[in-house]
């Protein structure tokens, strides 16, 4: 163990000008200054030369090209921490140790097992709720602290728990469809939803809010398992013919990546489902997959689908472009996040003056209140939940030559508005 003293990390991380009402930003390769002695005694911490921090990704699985993103975040952020921390002169290096969930409840509990077995006490992610809710358990039994960037089922935001979340609950993305459906002049949806906690979760929210507009919901619920879903569609398509196949009527479907094409390529086959406007959410805005293998697809039904949107800051603007430069691709709205959460987790278990899941759980909401990253303020709720109310409308479109993902409009919750560019 190496011995530290706490008041340089105070000083450089907290920052004495917050009594004057000044703070600063951490986040990136730009370190804060100090500005003013510490007025604490010197405190005596222990850090492991090696800090690990556990990172459980959909490597494979229905959120595959979304994991390959993530993973290239934490490289990043890996980079920044180290750089980081050298310059305040203490001999710590973080590591990251990747496992993959297989985008499955049960892959996401063996992996969370497995970096348990090794004493990693820290993890960024899972990404699906699902994922959450199976690792749930073991996180608070065994004291260690779960950040995702992407988990927004409703139920799972609950109050002293060891399960945070850099994204806001989908009690917000389930008002934003709702209204961006109205706002278009659909008055009946049918909803084709997952089985799983994010799917229902999701799905009651849309629901309420919806007909509380003054709309009509059916719900048909599909097993996120399932192989083939070409009954579920037909279910979808029965309804919509009940409702009438007309400018009032829309197909909303809640999925991920893999089932999503499963559903698409299904609807294109069907001459009801054609003529009538549909919706996507998060599970797969800015994926890849869909885009280069139904973007045609998306295209021509005129899917807009809403994700969380991060804070925009030439911080942003900063790390768009550097990781664009290195790995070739956009980064996605969680890409952003799960750099931050990463941050936040080092500056916290900095804080905590040791390796504690514990203590690290009590100190990072305030830590993370403190901290303005590539996502913008990473401010956290009673449950642990990110605050911040913007989603970004997206579709796919064709530029030269290829199908790629554009926004075209943008909610406000506190507004309950919808500002839409096409």
């Amino acid at each position: 163990m190496q011995k530290y003293l706490v008041y340089i990390v105070v000083s450089l991380i907290i920052g004495l000008m917050i009594g004057s009402g000044i703070t600063f930003a951490l986040a990136g390769t730009a370190a804060p200054q100090q500005t003013a002695s510490p007025s604490v005694a010197p405190q005596q911490m222990a850090l492991p030369s090696e800090v690990p921090i556990g990172a459980l990704l959909p490597l494979s699985g229905a959120l595959s090209t979304f994991g390959e993103k993530w993973k290239h975040s934490l490289e990043l952020a890996e980079e920044d921490i180290n750089a980081y921390v050298s310059r305040l002169g203490l001999d710590v290096k973080f590591k990251i140790y990747v496992e993959d969930t297989k985008t499955s409840p049960e892959g996401a509990l063996a992996a969370l097992q497995t970096l348990s077995a090794k004493g990693i006490k820290l993890v960024v992610g899972p990404a699906a709720s699902s994922e959450v809710a199976a690792v749930k358990s073991h996180a608070d039994a065994n004291k260690i602290v779960i950040f995702s960037p992407s988990s927004t089922a409703p139920q799972l935001a609950i109050k002293d728990d060891y399960i945070f979340r850099a994204v806001t609950s989908d009690v917000y993305q389930g008002k934003a469809l709702a209204r961006l459906m109205w706002e278009k002049g659909v008055r009946k949806v049918v909803v084709m939803y997952r089985g799983d906690d994010w799917g229902v979760g999701l799905f009651d929210v849309i629901k309420a809010r919806f007909e509380e507009l003054g709309g009509q919901v059916e719900g048909v619920k599909y097993d996120p398992e399932a192989p083939e879903l070409s009954t579920e569609v037909r279910r979808v398509s029965d309804y919509v013919k009940e409702f009438g196949a007309d400018e009032e009527t829309g197909v909303l479907f809640i999925s991920f990546e893999d089932d999503g094409l499963n559903i698409l390529s299904l609807a294109k086959e069907d001459p009801a489902l054609t003529k009538v406007k549909w919706f996507g959410t998060d599970g797969i805005a800015y994926s890849t997959k869909i885009a280069k293998q139904v973007g045609d697809v998306v295209e021509s039904l005129g899917v807009l689908a809403t994700v969380y949107l991060p804070e925009e800051s030439p911080k942003k603007e900063q790390f768009k472009e550097r990781y664009k430069e290195r790995f070739g691709v956009e980064p996605d709205p969680y890409t952003y996040n799960i750099y931050d959460a990463v941050w936040v987790l080092a500056l916290a278990v900095l804080e905590a003056g040791k390796y504690d899941g514990e203590v690290v759980a009590k100190v990072l909401p305030e830590v993370a209140s403190r901290y303005f990253g590539v996502s913008g303020w990473v401010l956290l709720d009673e449950a642990g939940d990110r605050v911040g109310e913007r989603y970004v409308i997206t579709t796919v479109v064709s530029e030269n030559g290829e199908f790629v993902w554009k926004d075209v409009g943008v909610y406000i919750s506190p507004l309950d508005k919808v500002e839409l560019s096409t």
